[in-house]
Parts: C-alpha cells; sequence; structure tokens
C-alpha cells in the first residue's frame, strides 16, 4: 500500500503542477500578444486570458493520466489500483479546475495593464497572408499613412487607412514568430477545442458534463495497456504519448458539428448528440479493458503448474 499512497501523491502533485505550468504560459503568451499588436493594447482581460488557455485543462489531463499510470507500472501497484485512482482522481480534479474556470469567467475584473509602448518606428513593416504593410509614420498612430502591397497587384497608397465602414483597417501584429504553422501549434489547437467542449459540456450541467470526462477519462486511463508493450519504461511513454496523440484527434473529430450530426442520423436518433462520443469512448475503453483482462487470464494459465 505505500507504493499506492505513493501514486496517489504523485497524481496529486503533477496535475495542478502541469496546470498552474501551462496556465503560465498562456499567461505569457497573451502578454506577449498583447505588446505585439499595433498599435499597443492597453490590457489584457481575464476573459482573454481564460479563452486563450482553454488548452490547457485537456493538456494536463492527458499528461498526468499518462506519467501517473507510467509512474504506478514502473512501482508494481496492480492495475485495478492505478485505473480506479486514476479515474477517480482525474474526474475530481478536471471538475475542480472546470468550477474554477467558469466561477473565474464570471468575474468582472478589471484588465490587467501593459505599461508599454508601441513597438517599432516609422517604416515598420508588417504582413499577413497575401498583403505586406509599411507604415510611414509612427506605429502608435493608428491613422497614419501606409503603403500596402497585395498578391499582384500594384501598390496602394492610403493616406488614412479607412475603410467603407469609417473603420480604421486593423494591422497585423509584430511577427514574433513564424506564420507557418507547425505541429506543436496544430496539437495545441487540437486541444483548445477539446478545452472548449469541456466547458460547453460544463454550462450545460452534470450530466452533459460527467457522461463526457468519465467517457474520456476511462479510455485514456485503459489505454495504459500500452505499457505493457515492452520492458523499456521510456518507449512505452513515447507509444503512450503518441496513442494519446491519436485518441485527442479522434475526440476533435467525433465533436465536430459534421460528424455529430451524421451519427446522431445514423443511430436514428437513439441516443441525444451530446452522448454519442461518450458513448463511443466508453464502448472503445470496454473493449480495451475485456482485451486487458483477457491477457490477463492467458497469462495466469501459462504459468507453470496451471491448469
Amino acid at each position: 500500500m505505500k507504493n499506492y499512497a505513493r501514486f496517489l501523491i504523485f497524481f496529486g502533485l503533477c496535475f495542478p503542477i502541469l496546470f498552474i505550468t501551462a496556465f503560465g504560459i498562456t499567461f505569457l503568451y497573451a502578454w506577449v500578444d498583447a505588446a505585439g499588436q499595433i498599435p499597443a493594447k492597453n490590457g489584457i482581460s481575464l476573459d482573454e486570458i481564460l479563452q486563450a488557455g482553454r488548452w490547457t485543462l485537456p493538456f494536463t489531463l492527458y499528461l498526468t493520466v499518462i506519467f501517473s499510470i507510467n509512474h504506478g507500472r514502473r512501482h508494481k501497484v496492480a492495475w485495478p489500483l492505478i485505473f480506479t485512482g486514476v479515474t477517480v482522481l482525474a474526474s475530481l480534479f478536471t471538475f475542480g479546475v472546470s468550477k474554477g474556470l467558469s466561477n473565474a469567467g464570471a468575474l468582472r475584473a478589471p484588465p490587467l495593464e501593459i505599461e508599454r509602448g508601441t513597438l517599432g518606428r516609422p517604416g515598420l513593416i508588417l504582413s499577413r497572408p497575401g498583403t505586406v504593410i509599411s507604415l510611414l509614420d509612427r506605429p502608435s498612430n493608428p491613422t497614419g499613412s501606409r503603403v500596402v502591397a497585395l498578391d499582384d497587384r500594384d501598390l496602394i497608397y492610403q493616406k488614412k487607412p479607412v475603410g467603407a465602414d469609417g473603420e480604421i483597417i486593423s494591422l497585423p501584429p509584430v511577427p514574433f514568430r513564424g506564420a507557418h504553422a507547425g505541429l506543436l501549434t496544430l496539437i495545441i489547437g487540437d486541444l483548445a477545442q477539446s478545452g472548449r467542449v469541456l466547458a460547453a459540456r460544463f454550462d450545460e450541467g452534470p450530466v452533459p458534463y460527467f457522461s463526457w470526462t468519465l467517457a474520456l477519462i476511462m479510455l485514456l486511463t485503459s489505454l495504459g495497456l500500452v505499457f505493457e508493450l515492452s520492458h523499456w519504461p521510456l518507449a512505452n511513454l513515447f507509444l503512450g504519448l503518441l496513442l494519446f496523440r491519436g485518441v485527442l484527434a479522434l475526440e476533435v473529430f467525433l465533436n465536430s458539428d459534421g460528424m455529430t450530426e451524421y451519427l446522431y442520423e445514423f443511430t436514428r436518433g437513439a441516443l441525444p448528440p451530446d452522448l454519442i462520443t461518450p458513448a463511443i469512448f466508453a464502448s472503445l475503453s470496454v473493449l480495451v479493458l475485456t482485451y486487458s483482462f483477457l491477457l490477463f487470464l492467458s497469462r495466469l494459465l501459462d504459468k507453470p503448474g496451471t491448469k
């Protein structure tokens, strides 16, 4: 039981540490994004930070589950105890964070001020796909003159950049990062979509929320079978991360609007739309657990002296 107690403590520390770290990264990203706006924003609202941090809860859940299962396997904790502990603790921690984020979203906190001037000088060049903009005045002047270069078109001089609706034409931010999306950006995008689904299910009520979170957590935990594939814990961990990436992609795919409508029509309304994906995940987890149980029986029967 000492190893099991350490396993529970590991989970209890891993979840908040990962969440606080991820949310801290989100805050720094929001600060950099606000400082890179032209002209610079005066502050960051709490709602902007929460919206940018939608990816942090699924990120924490996925990594905590796989790290905890890896820890339990390495310390010879019985699989039923690992499955029960991870399922219960992950459900409680996920609900607690969802409740906290929901309460934080209802607050009317003042924006966090950014004490920094607008970046750049006259002649600053900004770009977005298909458009290059050269600022002829100070970047802090939103109505300053510009030269706009569009693909396959002549240069356009804008003495006062006002659109047809009378509003000032917005500028792209300072390019702190590349314009091409990498693998990490795609993963964070999927995590953000997963976080939006979690928030939406929480707002819908306890039944949609717990049916979704329990099905997802059970599937992730049941896939701990991957740690029996080899005798190398690090190799199993990387295989588990790849497998969890596949679960995340499947989650985003099944929760897309078009797929949800198709599955609802395919089942002829046998299940409400909000319960279709949880039913699929629960079925997959049952199949994996059944296979794991049969594998355990086969190994037990293969032992010497067992008939």
